[in-house]
């Protein structure tokens, strides 16, 4: 039986930056990943953040030249879905080799195993016929698309961001479950292919994480682009008919609906991938939805062994999910007792117009102080959203009642993802609004938002030239 420092059951984002601060400790160390779960490199580079954001960028690239709200500018074109799949896959090809296959070669500590990974003991892994031991282990094996228990899903071939790019037809049309990031980023993807989409939401609101009212500013621009949404919506059965699928719902304030599509896309949640790890023989917590149970530190219920990203259902995102597992294992080795602070992850919902938050929303803030010193400025007021004709959208800023530091930022316009890192550094430092204005910005520039809304809590824009301060 083989004997390691480390042990990394995944192969993702955690799992590699888990392997790099390992490496660079000299810990021997081994990864173990099942590609037949995802292909090495995990959620992000195969189904996740990479091919979505290619996708969404293909068909932005023809969807508004094709609707310019410019005189001078007309334009035709033609927009090949399946063509757009076959492309992303290639390219996802190059950044899995690039990042992740190349880099795993050149750890010197670090050796690779393909396979499942599943505890003997809390010191024991197997794979296979294969057993190996180590001092620490570190549980990173991510997690997968949700199925919602719906009376007749298990007779459906639903689609989900893993199958979607083998797809050999683009769909006519397709009803997308689930009103969080992934279901708003696909809804826009199909639509700007030109698939009819309607997105059924369980919850009053999509975007529940944002406030209220940057998930309806974003409601109201897909709405504008032909998406039909329901809120509110709790689903009882569904069933292949000679159209396509058809789903019988209750809306809410509307009663009982039909909808029907020719495919169901699924982006409603998680699953977390712990069935077959034996979390049992390593005496490890699993809570009630399957996520693996971890303190501040990344620690599961047993101190040496440690979870990091998806799996532990902890704001799944992949610089999270790296940001933990390079934590875990400075805290195993080092003893660092390195913890995150949540408040300071920016996070973005890239459709068009973007959405991007960092920090608290005023939503928290009101529950919690029951006041608010917040400000919202309408990108109108913004001179370069109107040079390009984009104005679509609002920033929000949250700040401290007594000392007016920013405490939260939420965007709606172009380039939201970009921009929220300016608040996120505003916010780590603990600026307040009166640094953003001593702070001299580009002008013109869509950034320039955030020194807008800093001026907005002492002066009516409406009242100021635009390069006052």
């Amino acid at each position: 039986m083989k004997k390691y420092d480390l042990i990394i059951m995944g192969g993702g984002a955690a799992a590699f930056a888990a392997a790099n601060r390992a490496n660079k400790l000299e810990k021997k160390t081994l990864m173990i990943n099942d590609s037949k779960k995802l292909p090495l490199g995990g959620t992000c580079v195969n189904v996740g953040c990479i091919p979505s954001k290619i996708m969404l960028h293909q068909g932005q690239e023809y969807y508004y030249p094709t609707h310019s709200k410019f005189k001078g500018i007309k334009v035709k074109g033609k927009a090949n879905f399946v063509e757009a799949l076959k492309e992303t896959r290639k390219m996802i090809e190059g950044f899995r080799a690039k990042n992740y296959i190349n880099v795993i070669k050149k750890q010197k500590y670090v050796d690779f195993k393909e396979g499942i990974a599943s505890f003997i003991d809390e010191h024991t892994v197997s794979v296979g016929n294969s057993k190996y031991k180590a001092d620490y282990i570190l549980i990173v094996t991510g997690a997968s698309a949700f199925v919602p228990p719906i009376k007749g899903i298990e007779n459906i071939d639903y689609l989900t961001n893993a199958n979607i790019f083998d797809l050999k037809k683009q769909p006519k049309s397709v009803i997308i479950f689930g009103g969080g990031p992934e279901g708003m980023e696909f809804s826009q993807i199909f639509r700007h292919f030109g698939t009819k989409v309607t997105v059924l939401q369980r919850s009053d609101r999509i975007l529940t994480k944002h406030d209220p009212l940057i998930a309806e500013e974003l409601r109201k621009h897909l709405e504008e682009e032909g998406i039909a949404i329901y809120t509110g919506v709790q689903a009882h059965e569904i069933k292949k008919t000679k159209k396509g699928l058809e789903i019988e719902v209750t809306i809410k304030d509307k009663g009982l609906k039909k909808v029907t599509a020719e495919k169901l896309f699924l982006g409603a949640g998680l699953s977390p991938h712990t069935k077959e790890i034996n979390a049992d023989k390593a005496g490890i917590q699993i809570d009630e939805k399957g996520f693996v149970k971890v303190n501040e530190y990344m620690q599961t219920s047993k101190k040496h062994i440690y979870a990091a990203g998806d799996v532990t259902g902890i704001m799944p995102l992949e610089t999270v999910a790296a940001k933990q597992g390079n934590i875990a294992v400075m805290n195993m080795f080092e003893n660092t007792n390195k913890t995150i602070n949540y408040n300071e992850i920016p996070h973005a919902v890239f459709t068009s117009p973007e959405v991007a938050a960092v920090g608290i929303t005023e939503e928290d803030y009101m529950k919690k102080y029951n006041t608010c010193m917040c400000s919202t400025v309408r990108l109108d007021h913004v001179e370069k959203a109107l040079a390009i004709k984009d104005a679509r959208g609002l920033i929000r800023m949250v700040l401290d009642h007594k000392t007016k530091q920013v405490l939260g930022v939420q965007i709606v316009g172009p380039m939201a993802a970009d921009i929220i890192t300016i608040a996120t550094y505003i916010i780590k430092n603990k600026m307040t609004i009166d640094d953003i204005r001593d702070t001299v910005h580009v002008f013109p520039t869509l950034s320039e938002m955030i020194k807008k809304v800093a001026q907005s809590f002492e002066q009516n824009l409406d009242n100021m030239a635009c390069c006052v301060e």
